[in-house]
């Protein structure tokens, strides 16, 4: 029986959102679907580091389209509205230039999936924007006052409909269990890969972030292994992190350190 090989992890350093975006993709295989979807972190309209920055997902998209791909930018603000959010920080204007579309999962149609086999969530509406594109989480490298940290896993809680007539519009997951609905909601919409901007990262508080040059961004298909590494990189211990830890019971990537091929590149 073959020996699984490592997930990968490449760690860009740099400042330049298009070099680091062009470097760190290299070292993946491109997406075999012809819609990529890229779903950033916009819990509300707060500037990065709360939120993920605009000229990562410009370059993002600039890049997929170069390759021939259909991009959609899709976010479910979770204390905001996402359609505002989108406009204050600098997305509209990214659709605008490059003739890409704008989700607000919160209010996207759905399919009722099942899964006996999740933690809380045995049912949960898919959004369809999300049923069969290659689907990247953009999150900016944050911590959060509840998981410790909020990255690629966690971010996407935000590709899920919102409450109505609520503020906070995805509350339901932590009455559920929050770190039980993490692992969840990425059994039922499986992200193909993870790109996490630390250009400047987030400390303390996930809703007012104090920022933090650390110059890297992060890359890999393995979500779980990307969120490791940049837990590492905020300085917490990523075994102590229950969400990671749950997502490898699951299958959802490799939570082991010492598991993971790291490769660092200057840019």
């Amino acid at each position: 029986m073959m020996k699984k090989s490592n997930p990968k992890v490449v760690v860009c350093k740099g400042e330049d959102p298009y070099r680091m975006v062009w470097k760190g993709l290299e070292f993946f295989k491109k997406p075999s679907t012809k819609t990529v979807v890229l779903k950033p972190n916009l819990i509300n309209s707060e500037n990065p580091p709360t939120t993920t920055p605009s000229d990562i997902i410009e370059a993002l998209t600039t890049y997929y389209k170069k390759m021939g791909y259909e991009v959609v930018i899709g976010e479910g603000s979770g204390w905001f509205e996402t359609k505002h959010a989108f406009e204050v920080l600098g997305y509209t204007r990214i659709s605008e230039k490059y003739g890409v579309r704008l989700v607000d999962f919160n209010n996207d149609n759905y399919e009722v999936k099942e899964n006996p086999e999740a933690f809380v969530l045995k049912k949960f509406e898919v959004p369809l924007t999300l049923k069969d594109p290659y689907v990247v989480s953009v999150p900016v490298l944050k911590e959060h006052s509840i998981t410790t940290v909020t990255l690629s896993l966690k971010n996407m809680l935000g590709a899920t409909l919102g409450e109505k007539g609520r503020v906070a519009r995805k509350g339901r997951f932590h009455r559920y269990g929050v770190d039980e609905s993490i692992v969840d909601v990425n059994l039922y919409v499986k992200p193909n890969f993870a790109i996490i901007d630390g250009r400047t990262a987030g400390l303390g508080s996930e809703l007012k972030s104090k920022p933090k040059k650390l110059n890297l961004m992060i890359f890999s298909e393995d979500l779980v292994a990307a969120d490791v590494v940049g837990a590492k990189y905020l300085g917490h211990n990523p075994s102590k992190i229950r969400h990671l830890k749950l997502a490898q019971e699951k299958g959802l990537g490799t939570a082991d350190l010492q598991q993971i091929d790291l490769v660092e590149v200057e840019t």
